[in-house]
């Protein structure tokens, strides 16, 4: 394995420093979401930037009580795949996901 010229050893090193951000802010987004200091409906109605390349589906699942199969419900109730990032989703398909949600935590599990 080379040595790396200075100039690649800096932008590698820039480039971990923001993925231990990225990483960083996604962990403490879903200890949020997980504690019910964030709900997902917030943070899907708008994504903070740390969270616009997140699927959906990890937003979903970091909820308490929130399995791959409920998850994947709410998906396919909303016909939103399951590997859709917030940052692409639809005006539609956001609406569709917020009414499903809002029917999905209103009703009896």
């Amino acid at each position: 394995m080379g040595s790396l010229t200075p100039t690649a050893a800096s932008q590698r090193s820039q480039a971990l420093k923001q993925a231990n951000r990225v990483r960083s802010g996604r962990a403490t987004l879903k200890r949020a979401l997980g504690d019910g200091r964030r709900t997902a409906g917030e943070v899907i109605s708008d994504p903070p930037a740390i969270a616009r390349a997140m699927q959906v589906k990890q937003v979903l699942l970091s909820q308490r009580g929130w399995g791959p199969a409920r998850c994947g419900r709410l998906l396919r109730s909303a016909s939103v795949p399951e590997r859709k990032e917030l940052g692409s989703l639809t005006e539609r398909q956001r609406r569709a996901l917020l009414m499903t949600l809002d029917v999905f935590d209103n009703a009896t599990v």
